[in-house]
């Protein structure tokens, strides 16, 4: 009988590029003749956001915008005052070759910001943005799926792959008005904003992929009364959304997911009903980037040989992805600081984020390890009423168990501080309590040592050294069966039927009857 290969072809994905990209941010800014002159300055910070970006066959382009915010006090009064500023930078990155259903991911990332007051009248920004990009993409590996004739023995392994990808990305605007609430004074001015992604669910309904969560938006307010006091206001609302996303050819077997972005967040105050800033106009937009992964099995041959013929094999070693699995965990974070110099005598806003991330999977215990620092801010006020900024890092590590293996796995995730609560205590020590959520992907994977490649030498047989039916042979406790089979020219299913194994794999030591078939 002749020798019959069947062959499939694999999607095996690579790493193209996985870098970093640094973009300074300079400003020199100058106040218009509304805004009192420069006191004092409380904070200056910047806020990165990838705004689009397209792939060509060789490039990556985006598109980066920069939000500086400066707050500061003027000379006659203690009402903090805000100087925004937006910057876009455009910028590219070459591929070193190009791939199939390219996957890019971009995330920005704030270095360092720092501000200074060149004059009364002259603010001075500069600051750095470092832009992690990684690029992935599909090539085709041909394998060997099964092989007859020749008295060819096997040995399989089944895994189970990323055979279908669909993917799609959808800009959406949402809008909402607000009104503040008899109990909230008006708003003068819009100090600091942030978005906050919360119970994000993705399902694949009659060939669409529905995208719902809810969006929740937290804003620092000035206000000011006609007899001159002021202050310092905080607030929060929600902004629920459902999307339906077309995606080409998808069903019920295909396992849907979303990545959501926040792009911006343009918080408008506008006059209410009593004729005051006590009304908000909220137009948020978000990108959704959008998977649908089909999976399918095949029994991979990762060895081969001949019971009567030499036989030379081809390998190739392939890592394959199998789908990805949403990674959600809540983790506790704290951190405390002691002001020096002025006791606090208020909170007004508190402001968390986390840098130098580092995200250790740990095979061992299947567990993942996240690493890093908490930076926390906090806009505090003195006896006088007088705005001052509090600065605090403090390293932290965390665990969460993993209910998917992490072993050879990829984690595709970003940790975002929420729900950070702070304690002022009566001798000014400031305790922070956080809530560090990390959200994203792991993406399990395997590596496999399989045949690309199978001749038979049908001219030549084995020559054994006797002839006999049955041999004896000692095996080792955790030898494998395939091992021996492969020694003796002989198959497994025979050695395993003549023995009374149960398992490919002894569990002890001791004398086995070797069958010789043809």
């Amino acid at each position: 009988m002749d020798l019959k290969i069947n062959r499939e072809m694999l999607p095996v994905t690579e790493i193209l590029l996985d870098e970093v990209q640094e973009q300074s941010v300079e400003l020199d800014y100058v106040l218009p003749d509304y805004d009192p002159d420069i006191f004092r300055i409380i904070g200056c910070e910047i806020q990165p956001t990838i705004v689009n970006s397209t792939t060509g066959t060789d490039r990556i382009t985006y598109e980066l915008r920069a939000d500086i915010r400066v707050l500061y006090c003027g000379s006659e009064s203690t009402l903090l005052q805000c100087v925004a500023q937006q910057m876009t930078f455009t910028r590219n990155v070459e591929l070193p070759r190009p791939a199939e259903d390219l996957q890019v991911q971009i995330r920005p990332r704030t270095t360092y910001a720092n501000c200074r007051a060149v004059s009364p009248r002259r603010l001075e920004v500069r600051g750095a943005v470092s832009v992690s990009i990684r690029a992935a993409g599909d090539r085709k590996q041909e394998v060997i799926e099964d092989v007859f004739g020749m008295h060819i023995q096997l040995r399989k392994v089944p895994v189970e792959y990323a055979a279908q990808k669909r993917r799609a990305t959808k800009h959406i605007l949402l809008n909402e008005d607000v009104e503040l609430g008899q109990s909230k004074p008006p708003i003068r001015s819009i100090v600091r904003s942030s978005v906050r992604l919360n119970h994000e669910e993705q399902s694949i309904l009659a060939g669409k992929l529905v995208a719902k969560g809810e969006a929740t938006v937290q804003f620092l307010y000035t206000w000011q009364q006609e007899d001159g006091s002021n202050g310092l206001e905080q607030m929060q609302f929600t902004v629920p959304y459902s999307q339906i996303v077309d995606m080409e050819q998808i069903d019920d077997t295909y396992r849907g997911n979303v990545d959501t972005q926040v792009v911006r967040c343009d918080l408008k105050p506008c006059t209410g009903k009593n004729g005051s800033m006590d009304s908000l106009q909220c137009e948020l937009e978000l990108c959704l980037r959008c998977t649908a992964i089909k999976t399918a099995s095949i029994q991979l041959v990762t060895d081969a040989f001949s019971t009567l013929y030499p036989c030379e094999q081809e390998t190739v070693s392939l890592q394959i992805d199998m789908a990805p699995v949403p990674v959600h965990a809540v983790m506790p974070c704290s951190a405390s600081l002691q002001p020096t110099d002025t006791v606090p005598e208020c909170i007004y806003d508190l402001h968390c984020h986390v840098r130098n991330i580092n995200m250790q999977l740990l095979s061992d215990t299947n567990r993942i390890r996240i690493s890093g620092m908490l930076c926390c801010n906090l806009l505090a006020g003195d006896a006088d009423g007088m705005p001052m900024m509090l600065e605090k890092e403090e390293a932290f590590e965390v665990y969460t168990d993993s209910e998917t293996p992490v072993d050879n796995a990829v984690l595709q995730a970003e940790v975002l501080p929420t729900d950070c609560t702070y304690h002022l205590a009566s001798d000014g020590k400031i305790t922070i309590q956080a809530s560090l959520l990390l959200r994203g992907y792991l993406r399990p994977s395997a590596r496999h040592t399989c045949l690309s490649g199978l001749t038979v030498d049908g001219e030549n047989k084995l020559v054994r050294d006797g002839d006999y039916a049955l041999k004896l042979y000692y095996g080792v406790e955790h030898e494998n069966v395939w091992d021996i089979a492969k020694r003796c020219r002989t198959s497994v299913g025979a050695i395993m039927e003549e023995n009374d194994l149960t398992d490919e794999q002894l569990t002890a030591a001791g004398m086995l009857f070797i069958p010789i078939v043809q």
